[in-house]
């Protein structure tokens, strides 16, 4: 199983749960950045299912041939805005403030692409935040990571001030008590993550692959996916 790492705490519950359902069943859990799953595609890795934090990492395996027919969309984020909770930023309009240490994603993640296009929206005019923010912002970029949990991380442990990630992340980055999620104006809910799901083209079990997606779509798996902040697709 290859899925973005934005899902590794809440496809650890539905790994388990599908194992549970499945005795003798055993769900290997792949997570990294969706490019670097894809890359890994490309040279051959051994999968059976590929779950993309974004659609054209997808659309570029499917392209590739690495993807049995097509791919489904299982759930949605929004983008959120985590500090640290030493971190004296307490609204939007602080990431653009001298000095700032920020860490996003790198441009070739989904995350770090959805955190750029966050920007891009928070610069037009209903926003208040000013139409040069994104470019005010962007210039306190410390680090690109190669996956948005590494972005979490940072900011979890000081490293960074604030970071980009998707909303489960921020349930998970506040949860450990080292980080706050700041308010976003509602435009920000238009930049949003769309996660699709499919059978790679060279599953070594595709009867168990397609029992895995159908599981994923369930509504035990989608009640899983709600708790760790996903929407329905």
């Amino acid at each position: 199983m290859f899925a973005a790492a934005s899902l590794t705490d809440a496809f650890g519950d539905i790994a388990r749960e599908f194992e549970a359902r499945n005795p003798g069943v055993a769900v290997k859990l792949n997570f990294a950045g969706s490019q670097r799953l894809r890359t890994q595609l490309e040279f051959g890795a051994a999968a059976d299912v590929f779950a993309s934090a974004d659609e054209a990492q997808m659309a570029l395996a499917q392209d590739g041939g690495l993807i049995a027919g097509g791919s489904r969309p299982f759930a949605t984020a929004p983008m959120a805005v985590i500090v640290n909770a030493d971190s004296g930023i307490n609204e939007t309009s602080g990431l653009a403030a001298p000095g700032v240490k920020l860490v996003l994603a790198h441009q070739s993640v989904p995350a770090g692409q959805y955190a750029r296009q966050l920007l891009e929206r928070l610069s037009q005019p209903d926003s208040g935040l000013g139409a040069d923010f994104a470019r005010r912002t962007l210039s306190n970029v410390v680090s690109e990571e190669t996956s948005v949990k590494f972005v979490e991380q940072k900011v979890v442990l000081g490293q960074a001030d604030a970071g980009i990630v998707y909303r489960p992340g921020a349930f998970t980055a506040a949860a450990s008590g080292a980080a706050r999620q700041l308010p976003l104006p509602p435009e920000a809910d238009a930049v949003r993550a769309r996660y699709p799901i499919a059978v790679v083209s060279e599953s070594p079990n595709p009867q168990w692959a397609g029992r895995f997606i159908e599981f994923v779509l369930s509504p035990p798996a989608r009640n899983i996916l709600a708790g760790y902040g996903f929407d329905a697709p």
